[in-house]
């Protein structure tokens, strides 16, 4: 029997209800809690930890950061965390890290893949490849484009299984494992990067190399990229097969050289199909995407980089990979690596073999990178419907192949053509050079890439700008072609033979012309004075106007050539133009353009852009970007450009003795041209349907070549537009309603080898033109430019209609710009001026068939012998033959050598005329004892002859340049394009020579 004690009796009577019978008090005190519920258990146990707690805080740091430091303290740190409480810390933690770092990698992947596409296709059909440029039809390929890739992909069945074997083997062993991404990979990546050791890694399996092919990540590594790729990578396991994930990669590594994807690469290397590559073919392929830039057995350093050591050691250890892997049995290792793989290569096919048209294509592949960008260009993957006509090509190619022994004959190596189709301003055909598989230079495209000085084929441009700019000028207008100083035109390259630095082909000024016959004529006089009028700059922007392509802003292209002058032979520095560019002389502008500038004037002004594409897809078909007709742009207006192609298309005022003008129904506009130092010769043809220009020299441009450039140039061009224009009805170019026809000054005197006078009494003007209020119907002096009188010389009389030059003249230098007032009278001749006079030194003279020598005295009269205007003249005159001529200085005593043709006495009349048309003469008699050797100048430049000894050749005096037609020439007679009055000897193979001017 337990007895309670007083001291336990007070104590359990402070305890009262539940509370008395949940304790009890043993005799030493001890208090024992029984019958207690849960909760009580649960409070008690509670406070106790409480009262715990707080006895171990209260000898640490207050903050919680700093308690966690405390804790981690070496002497602490076992005693805590093994603890139940640093237990209990570690699992909140350790949630607290998972959850956030389940978040984090959420947000990093919603973050980045907001950004990334969608990878629909991983066939190798979306990546790119090669371009494919047909003609103007779509079913004639001219050229495949690999330039840096060539792809071509194909199914899983396609690709030898040896193939797929040896890329898993040394690229991803594990490929069939994983889900996209090796763990392992990128740890041991990421430690090496840290390390900085073997330069950067990146652990990538086949999966995430293909997400970088697709994308064209490629060259850029950066850990974002890595994240984006690990991302991608995920989304194609689960969308796509191992085998399709696979073919995939094997249709878009890089196998060097040009070549992506193992059919490219099997073909390219072996000249077979993936699905037949041996176990050795594929070893050495699997081996080339680590570094194809390497590896390639094409790269030019192959051998001597060590890149073919390399590559054969890398193609044993793959193919001990897949022994180790179990892909092949030892007895297939020990085969394969017997074999020289080397050796199955085949040689390297030049790049553009099998092209046609390369010169187009070329061109075409340069509008296409100016089009979409270079970037898409070098990506690939797509097909060019380009605006070449097969059959214009062909006949391009034939006319220039057919030119070219003329061209090699005067000197010249090559040649250009490009023709534009002048409603679409498509370009139809081209023409680069002579030879495109030329070593040297036959790379050069002389119709697109390089810029030429245009010479005289420039003049349409000048003259488009004075009637586009003026309001008192027109066809019929009136410059002088006059010696003497043109303001503004600076003598750069010394004094000519003629005293004058400012000549044309044939050393003759034929005065006033209208401006039909000097763009007809090709007179370099008027041509630049027509520039001056407007002046250089103005006239070179109408130049460009017509040329290029104009821009959104509706003003020409500036990355376009147009016409441009240069400081050093770089063609690096522009520089300001001068007036010899509108001749053509010390400018440059690129072919097509050229051939470009004359479409717009055929259009009429009107200049629609220059097209060398028609329609770009890509390999799913999808349109990029596809011709339309375009508007164009006015670029003049429509008289002006009317009136220059009338004039052009004019064969009467046109010094071509063939008359080329027209053909079938159809009218051509034609214009040559010839450079000063005769490196280049040009020719341009137009009609209402194409624009066409050729250009023939020596390929680096240092040879002057000899003869007429129009041997050379006219037979290419109009056998094209010849041909062209065979079979298709006549067009013309429409003629604008505003124009006016209007009297026009008559040119009477010769102008060019070719053309005939007198030029018509009316001509085109434009609608805004302004009428001189003059009568044009008289007798004008041409020396004073007023109306003559009985004292005016016969010569210097012009009669007939429109005859006053001055009174429609716009010829600034000459007082031009408004007619002479019809009432004043020759105010330079007087009834009683002194006439000039010669004398024969020696009368009855005798010529041996050797030859003499026949001198002469010349006095003036009251006006000078000779002026810039009209330079004295001197005849030597034998029955009516004008065997020489010489231009005087002034008063004194002249000589020539003439060899007699003819046996017997003749008479010689000598005669002089001075710088106002006065003339006089002397005559006498000469005995001949020459040979049987006789020459005759017919009209026309053509000469006949009589007893020569063999060949004849005709030379021109002064030069001794041979005259084009009559070399070597046996029978009779020959043709030449001399024009009248030029000096001339003909020479037989026993030397006789015969002096005489042609006719």
């Amino acid at each position: 029997m337990i007895r309670k004690s007083k001291k336990s009796g007070s104590r359990s009577s402070r305890n009262t209800g539940r509370n008395k019978r949940d304790t009890y008090t043993t005799s030493s005190g001890q208090t024992i809690k029984i019958n207690r519920s849960l909760g009580q258990k649960l409070k008690a146990r509670k406070a106790t930890h409480a009262q715990a707690r707080a006895e171990r805080l209260a000898g640490m740091p207050k903050g919680r950061l700093q308690r966690m430091v405390w804790r981690m303290h070496p002497k602490r740190l076992w005693k805590y965390w093994p603890s139940r409480e640093g237990m209990i810390m570690g699992l909140k933690l350790t949630g607290i890290a998972i959850l956030a770092g389940f978040l984090l990698l959420v947000g990093v992947f919603a973050y980045f893949r907001k950004d990334l596409p969608n990878l629909k296709d991983i066939s190798g059909n979306n990546i790119g490849g090669s371009i494919r440029y047909y003609d103007k039809t779509g079913k004639t390929l001219l050229f495949e484009d690999y330039d840096a890739v060539r792809r071509i992909p194909v199914q899983d069945e396609r690709i030898a299984q040896v193939m797929k074997d040896a890329t898993v083997a040394i690229e991803d062993k594990d490929f069939f494992k994983h889900g996209g991404f090796d763990t392992r990979g990128i740890l041991r990546a990421a430690v090496n990067n840290v390390k900085g050791g073997g330069g950067q890694q990146g652990g990538s399996t086949i999966t995430q190399q293909l997400v970088k092919l697709t994308q064209n990540w490629s060259q850029e590594r950066t850990y974002t990229r890595k994240v984006k790729e690990l991302i991608l990578a995920v989304e194609l396991e689960r969308s796509y097969s191992k085998k399709e994930i696979l073919t995939g990669y094997l249709n878009a590594a890089p196998y060097g050289s040009i070549y992506y994807g193992a059919q490219a690469a099997a073909e390219g290397y072996f000249n077979k199909d993936a699905k037949d590559l041996t176990l050795d073919e594929a070893a050495l392929l699997a081996a080339i995407p680590k570094s194809p830039g390497y590896y390639s057995p094409y790269n030019d350093d192959f051998v001597t980089s060590g890149g073919r050591e390399s590559l054969l050691g890398r193609q044993d250890y793959i193919l001990d990979q897949m022994k180790e892997q179990g892909l092949i049995t030892q007895d297939q290792l020990d085969e394969a690596k017997k074999v020289d793989t080397l050796k199955k290569i085949k040689k390297r096919k030049p790049r553009y073999d099998g092209i046609k048209a390369p010169y187009f294509v070329l061109t075409a592949k340069s509008a296409l990178e100016k089009q979409m960008g270079a970037g898409v260009v070098k990506h690939g993957g797509l097909d060019v419907i380009t605006t070449l006509d097969m059959d214009a090509q062909k006949v391009a190619e034939e006319q220039v192949n057919a030119g070219l022994a003329q061209v090699r004959a005067q000197g010249g190596d090559t040649a250009a053509f490009v023709a534009e189709d002048v409603k679409t301003g498509q370009v139809v055909a081209l023409v680069g050079g002579a030879d495109f598989n030329n070593a040297e230079y036959g790379e050069n495209n002389y119709a697109h890439a390089l810029e030429l000085p245009p010479g005289s084929s420039f003049k349409p441009y000048d003259y488009a700008a004075l009637i586009e700019k003026s309001d008192n000028v027109g066809a019929g207008s009136v410059l002088y072609d006059t010696k003497g100083v043109v303001p503004g035109y600076p003598c750069t390259t010394g004094v000519s033979r003629t005293g004058n630095c400012l000549v044309d082909y044939d050393l003759r000024y034929p005065g006033p012309l209208t401006l039909r016959y000097s763009l007809g004529g090709s007179r370099n006089v008027p041509a630049i004075k027509a520039m001056l009028t407007v002046g250089v700059d103005e006239t070179i922007d109408v130049a460009q106007r017509l040329m290029t392509n104009f821009g959104s802003d509706g003003q020409p292209d500036p990355t376009k050539g147009a016409y441009n002058c240069y400081s050093d032979e770089a063609f690096s520095q522009k520089t300001q133009c001068y007036a010899a560019s509108a001749i053509g002389d010390g400018a440059y502008l690129r072919l097509d353009e050229h051939a470009h500038g004359y479409a717009t004037l055929a259009r009429n002004g009107r200049n629609i852009p220059q097209t060398y594409i028609m329609k770009v897809t890509d390999a799913t078909g999808k349109v990029l970007n596809e011709w339309k007709p375009s508007e164009g742009v006015q670029a003049i207006r429509e008289e002006s450009a009317y009136i220059v192609t009338d004039m052009m298309s004019d064969p009467n005022a046109s010094y071509l003795p063939n008359k080329i003008h027209r053909f079938n129904g159809w009218k051509f506009g034609a214009k040559t041209g010839t450079t000063n130092d005769s490196k280049d010769g040009l020719m341009g043809m137009l009609s209402a349907r194409y624009a066409t220009m050729v250009w023939v020299g020596y390929h680096n441009r240092t040879v002057e070549m000899s003869g007429f450039m129009e041997s050379m140039t006219l037979p290419i061009v109009n056998g094209w537009m010849q041909s062209m224009h065979q079979n298709i009805p006549a067009e013309e170019i429409p003629k604008p309603a505003g124009l006016q026809t209007l009297p026009a000054f008559v040119v009477r005197s010769h102008v060019g080898a070719g053309s005939i006078e007198p030029s018509p009494s009316s001509d085109l003007f434009p609608s805004w033109y302004k009428k001189p209020s003059v009568n044009t119907n008289q007798k004008i002096d041409k020396v004073s430019n007023k109306l003559a009188t009985e004292c005016t010389p016969e010569r210097a009389v012009q009669t007939g209609a429109n005859a006053n030059s001055s009174a429609i003249s716009v010829d600034k230098s000459v007082g031009g710009g408004g007619g002479a007032n019809t009432n004043e009278k020759d105010d330079v001749h007087k009834c009683n001026d002194t006439k000039p006079k010669v004398s024969i030194s020696t009368r009855n003279v005798t010529c041996l068939s050797s030859g003499c020598t026949l001198t002469v005295k010349v006095t003036a009269g009251t006006h000078p012998i000779s002026s810039d205007k009209f330079p004295g003249q001197l005849n030597f005159i034998i029955d009516g033959q004008n065997v020489s001529s010489k231009t005087l200085t002034g008063p004194g005593t002249y000589s020539i050598s003439y060899k007699p043709t003819f046996s017997g006495t003749k008479q010689l009349r000598v005669e002089v005329i001075d710088s106002v048309l006065y003339d006089g003469s002397d005559t006498t008699n000469v005995t001949g004892q020459g040979g049987g050797f006789s020459v005759t100048a017919r009209n026309g430049g053509r000469f006949e002859w009589s007893g020569a000894s063999g060949a004849v050749t005709i030379y021109r005096t002064g030069d001794d340049s041979e005259v084009g037609g009559c070399v070597d020439r046996h029978g009779s007679s020959c043709n030449s394009s001399l024009s009248s009055g030029v000096q001339v000897y003909a020479k037989d193979e026993d030397d006789n020579r015969v002096d005489l001017v042609s006719k």
